[in-house]
Formats: C-alpha cells, sequence, structure tokens
C-alpha cells in the first residue's frame, strides 16, 4: 500500500510545487496593488504604514526594520510541494532531509515598501 502511494507523491509534489510558484506571484500582485491603493489614500504617512505592515503581520511576516516610508518584512516560506518531491524520490529520508533543509538551508524571503520610491514594493536579495 505505501509504495502505491509513493508512486503518486513525486507527482502530486511537482504539480503542487508549481502551483505554489504561481499563487506565490498572484500574492505579490495582491500586495502590490493594496499597497498602491494605500499610497493613494486621504491618510497621514504612518497610518499607511501602519496598516501596510498589519496586512503582511497578517499574512505571516515578520518586521524587520521600519521607518516613516520604508518597511522591509520577511517570511520563511514552507513549500509543501518541495517535501512531497522529497518524500517521493527518497521516501521517509526525504521528509528528514527536507526538514533540515527548511531550517537551516533556506533563507526567509524578504520583501523591501518604500512609499518615497516609484517602485513600491520589491523582493531584495541578501
Amino acid at each position: 500500500m505505501s509504495t502505491i502511494i509513493m508512486l503518486f507523491i513525486l507527482p502530486l509534489g511537482i504539480l503542487v510545487y508549481f502551483w505554489d510558484r504561481r499563487n506565490y506571484a498572484q500574492n505579490l500582485l495582491l500586495f502590490r496593488d493594496y499597497i498602491s491603493q494605500m499610497y493613494y489614500a486621504d491618510l497621514p504617512q504612518s497610518d499607511k504604514m501602519d496598516q501596510i505592515d498589519e496586512m503582511f503581520y497578517q499574512n505571516g511576516y515578520t518586521r524587520i526594520e521600519r521607518s516613516e516610508s520604508r518597511l522591509i518584512v520577511e517570511k520563511k516560506h514552507f513549500n509543501i510541494g518541495l517535501l512531497f518531491i522529497s518524500v517521493g524520490a527518497l521516501t521517509y529520508f526525504g521528509l528528514f532531509i527536507y526538514l533540515l533543509y527548511y531550517r537551516f538551508v533556506q533563507k526567509p524571503r524578504r520583501l523591501s515598501v518604500d512609499l518615497g520610491n516609484e517602485v513600491m514594493m520589491k523582493e531584495e536579495k541578501k
């Protein structure tokens, strides 16, 4: 029974991995739209940054730096597709390897919001 499940986990992991990448890109577009709406709202600068900061907090991001017009947040993304791929390719060792990868190797995704710049949100490289 477990052999049959393992046969389907690898292709399922590949599908979920690409679905997750597409979903992440769509979320970035939603974040950009929300930030541009906040930029043109009739609110003081500090209230705009408070609402943008709250939006990132509600989505699981951790604030790294914040000033009056700049915000840097980061989030470590647990990718279930990569987990399925590693389990499907390496059976139970894949689970252990992926958890080690997630804990020690994977770097968090870092986003920078700058309301004083033309490009209001961008991904920062470490």
